[in-house]
C-alpha cells in the first residue's frame, strides 16, 4: 500500500484540526463552568438539567407571590391593631358618656371625640397596600372600598379576597365587608334592644344564656305595664302580634312584677332591666346575626349623645347598647387579626418549605450539566498536549515533499 505524500498532509491538517476543536471546545467549558453547552453534548443531562430549571422557575414564582402576600397580611395585621387601639379608645369614650351627672353639652363633647374615632376607623378601612390596591378591598376595587353614605357606611366592593396563583392558597387582600361590617350582633346568641318610643328612664343589658336547649326561634319582647295598685308589671310577648307567651310549665307570663335591677329569666335566657319603665316600654330580644357594622354601632351611639332631648334611660341604653357592639366588633378584629397571623405563619412555613425545592432544583442542575472543574484542568492540560503534538507533527509533515528533498 502506497501512501502519498498529499494524503499524510491531509491527515496530519484534519488531526491537528479535530485537536484544536477538542481544546477550543474545553477552553469554553472552563470559562462557561458547563459541562453542556448544547443539548446534543448529552441529551439525558440536558434534559434533567432543563426540569431542574423549570422546578427551580415555579418555585421562585411561589417565592415572589409569598412575598407579596406577607407584605399584604402585615400590613392588615398592623392596620386591625390599629383599628383595635381606636375602638378601644371609644369604648372609654362611651364609658365616659354614661356618666350621669353629665349635661347635653358635656355629652355632645364626648360625642365629638367618638366622631373623630368613626373619622379615623374610615380611614384604616380604606388603607392601601402600597401597590395601588387595598387591604380590604375584598376581590379587588380601583376606589376606596367604604363609602360613608347616607344610611351609613357601606362596601363598595364585592366580598371575599384575591389569592395569589400558587398551590397552596395564598390572600392578597382581606375580605373588609366581614371584617368591618358582620360582626355578630348582641352577645353573640340574642340581641336586646329597647323599642323605639319609650318614654320611660330604663334600659336593659346585653342578657346571657342561661339554658341553650331552651332558646326560642324567633323573637320575644319585654312588654312593660302596671296593676291594679300601680307598681310596675312586665309582659312576654311575641313582638309581631302582641300575644302573651306561655313559659315551659305552659304558664302565661303575663303581668309578672317587676324589680330594677334584678334578672329576668325566660326561653333559657337572662336579661337585666334597670330603672324605671313607663307603661307600653318595651324591650325587644332577636336572634343574632352576623350583620354588625362598627360604623353603624357608633352611629347609634351618636344619635344618641348628640340629641338634646335624650333622658337618661335613652343615653344609659345607647351606652350599654355601644359598649357591647364595640366589644363584638373588638372580637371581629380580633380573630380577623389572628387569621392574619395564622396566614404569615402559613407564608413562613411555605417560604421554608419553596426554598427546600429550589435548593434541591439547583443541585439537580448542577450535578447535570456543571463541569468538574479539576478534572477539567487535566483535560485541558492534556488537549492543549495533544494540539501541540499535532502542531510539530504538521510541522514535520510540511518537509516531506520532493523539492525540499531536491532543494537538500
Amino acid at each position: 500500500m502506497r501512501i502519498s505524500t498529499a494524503q499524510t498532509y491531509e491527515n496530519s491538517v484534519n488531526t491537528m484540526q479535530r485537536r484544536q476543536q477538542e481544546l477550543s471546545r474545553a477552553q469554553s467549558q472552563m470559562t462557561s463552568g458547563k459541562r453542556i453547552d448544547r443539548a446534543s453534548d448529552d441529551p439525558t443531562a440536558a434534559a434533567r438539567a432543563e426540569r431542574a430549571l423549570i422546578e427551580q422557575a415555579r418555585g421562585e414564582t411561589t417565592l415572589r407571590v409569598a412575598d407579596a402576600s406577607r407584605n399584604a397580611m402585615l400590613l392588615s395585621e398592623s392596620a386591625l391593631g390599629d383599628a383595635t387601639n381606636l375602638l378601644q379608645s371609644a369604648r372609654e369614650t362611651l364609658v365616659a358618656a354614661g356618666n350621669a351627672t353629665y349635661q347635653p353639652a358635656e355629652r355632645r363633647a364626648l360625642a365629638q371625640q367618638l366622631r373623630e374615632v368613626r373619622s379615623q376607623l374610615l380611614n384604616v378601612a380604606n388603607q392601601q397596600d402600597g401597590n395601588g390596591g387595598f387591604l380590604f378591598g375584598g376581590q379587588g376595587v380601583q376606589a376606596p372600598p367604604f363609602i360613608d353614605a347616607v344610611g351609613g357606611v357601606a362596601f363598595a366592593s364585592t366580598g371575599g379576597q384575591i389569592e395569589g396563583s400558587t398551590s397552596e392558597r395564598l390572600p392578597l387582600s382581606m375580605d373588609g365587608e366581614q371584617v368591618w361590617l358582620h360582626a355578630r350582633s348582641g352577645n353573640g346568641v340574642f340581641e336586646t334592644a329597647a323599642t323605639a318610643g319609650n318614654t320611660g328612664n330604663a334600659w336593659i343589658n346585653a342578657g346571657q344564656v342561661t339554658s341553650p336547649a331552651d332558646l326560642p326561634g324567633g323573637n320575644v319582647a319585654l312588654q312593660f305595664g302596671t296593676d291594679a295598685t300601680g307598681a310596675t308589671t312586665y309582659s312576654v310577648v311575641d313582638p309581631d302580634s302582641g300575644a302573651v307567651l306561655n313559659d315551659a310549665a305552659g304558664t302565661p307570663m303575663a303581668g309578672l312584677p317587676y324589680n330594677s335591677g334584678r334578672a329576668i329569666s325566660a326561653f333559657g335566657m337572662s336579661v337585666t332591666v334597670t330603672g324605671q319603665p313607663a307603661a307600653g316600654d318595651q324591650f325587644t330580644i332577636t336572634p343574632s346575626n352576623a350583620n354588625l357594622s362598627v360604623f353603624d354601632a357608633l352611629d347609634r351611639a351618636l344619635a344618641v349623645l348628640e340629641n338634646p332631648l335624650a333622658n337618661n334611660g335613652s343615653v344609659t341604653q345607647a351606652v350599654n347598647s355601644g359598649l357591647r357592639d364595640v366589644d363584638q366588633a373588638l372580637g371581629n378584629f380580633q380573630s380577623a387579626r389572628s387569621s392574619a397571623g395564622e396566614t404569615l405563619n402559613r407564608i413562613d412555613g411555605l417560604s421554608d418549605r419553596t426554598d427546600a425545592r429550589i435548593l434541591s432544583a439547583q443541585t439537580t442542575r448542577s450535578d447535570a450539566e456543571d463541569l468538574d472543574m479539576v478534572q477539567a484542568v487535566s483535560d485541558f492540560t492534556n488537549k492543549q498536549t495533544s494540539y501541540q503534538a499535532a502542531l510539530q507533527s504538521y510541522s514535520m509533515v510540511q518537509k516531506l515533499s520532493l523539492f525540499n528533498y531536491i532543494g537538500n
